[in-house]
């Protein structure tokens, strides 16, 4: 019996050292983004009354996935992507320490958030796109799935579970502590990246090419593709409606729906359960619905959960259709 146990005990899949030091990154960034993604907004309507300038801060952090995303593909095949990673959560680190510094000593202003959420959304996307490269390069192809799964499980909890009400009520407390410590997380994750053994990731760039001529190649290659040119137009004309609402949430939760710091950080962590649902059901409904009929009920429910709020300007209402939108 105990053979038995011992033989099933080592067919379980193993995960290299470096891959925790992956995931403990991952956590704790996740979680000082997640503070942040909620002490941003508030600290937002604290220096304006101005819903543009408010949904400004939110346009500069998403522009450069619009604009960047494809040179920044290019880039990256030529660089090496464990350095960029590094290098990017340390000057996000930076930035959010500055954050921090200037809400507590009264010298920020709206303008220096808005440049600040500019340059951090250009450092999220070199970090985003290159850890796609590295976590076939660190586990093996048999353990890439479960590895995929745990760090999409921690960063749903750390992120929206602890990050989102942990960020609002301490931005009570005080105000810079939430991008305080956001930024010593981005440091440590960045310390614990630059300590990852990783396999070499091959180069996709050729040297005879320049880099003007491989993005007009990418550029060429993703208008010939039918299918996903389809959906990179789908998904750009759906991310910039859904942030028409997103922007100005804060206000709304404040003038409309009534609710504090504390309150509104509750609100977003109930949201977000709505990912983790999706995550668990969004597979079975693809399949019994078929991919097209899903994409198109989940655009429904996308345009739904806009209006609902409007009609309905509660707390229930909100969060009802926010976890539900999350779901889909």
């Amino acid at each position: 019996m105990n053979n038995t146990d011992d033989h099933s005990h080592d067919d379980r899949p193993r995960l290299p050292r470096s891959y925790w030091r992956l995931f403990a990154s991952s956590t704790i960034s996740n979680l000082g983004d997640g503070m942040v993604v909620a002490a941003a907004p508030l600290l937002a309507i604290s220096l304006t009354d101005d819903a543009r300038l408010i949904a400004t801060i939110s346009f500069a952090a998403t522009l450069p996935w619009l604009v960047l995303s494809l040179p920044a593909g290019v880039y990256l095949d030529r660089h090496d992507r464990q350095k960029i990673m590094y290098r990017a959560n340390l000057l996000r680190g930076l930035i959010f320490g500055a954050i921090a510094i200037g809400s507590t000593t009264d010298w920020l202003n709206i303008y220096h958030l808005i440049a600040a959420a500019a340059v951090g959304g250009v450092c999220e996307l070199f970090f985003d796109m290159s850890s796609q490269a590295i976590l076939p390069a660190i586990v093996d192809e048999e353990t890439l799935e479960v590895a995929n799964s745990r760090l999409y499980i921690s960063q749903i909890i750390s992120n929206g579970f602890i990050g989102l009400p942990f960020g609002a009520w301490i931005f009570v407390i005080a105000v810079g502590a939430p991008f305080g410590v956001n930024a010593l997380a981005l440091v440590v994750a960045a310390l614990l990246i630059r300590s990852i053994r990783i396999k070499d990731i091959p180069q996709t760039a050729t040297a005879t090419k320049s880099f003007g001529a491989d993005l007009k190649d990418g550029l060429s290659w993703l208008w010939r593709h039918e299918l996903l040119r389809t959906l990179a137009i789908m998904l750009g004309v759906a991310n910039m409606c859904g942030m028409f609402a997103q922007a100005v949430f804060v206000k709304f939760a404040r003038d409309e729906l009534g609710l504090g710091a504390r309150g509104f950080g509750i609100l977003l962590a109930a949201i977000s359960i709505g990912s983790i649902l999706g995550g668990l059901v969004g597979e079975k409904v693809s399949k019994r619905l078929g991919a097209t009929t899903a994409i198109i009920l989940a655009y429904i429910i996308f345009g739904m959960s806009d209006v609902i709020p409007g009609l309905f300007p509660e707390i229930w209402a909100v969060a009802i259709s926010g976890t539900v939108m999350a779901i889909a």
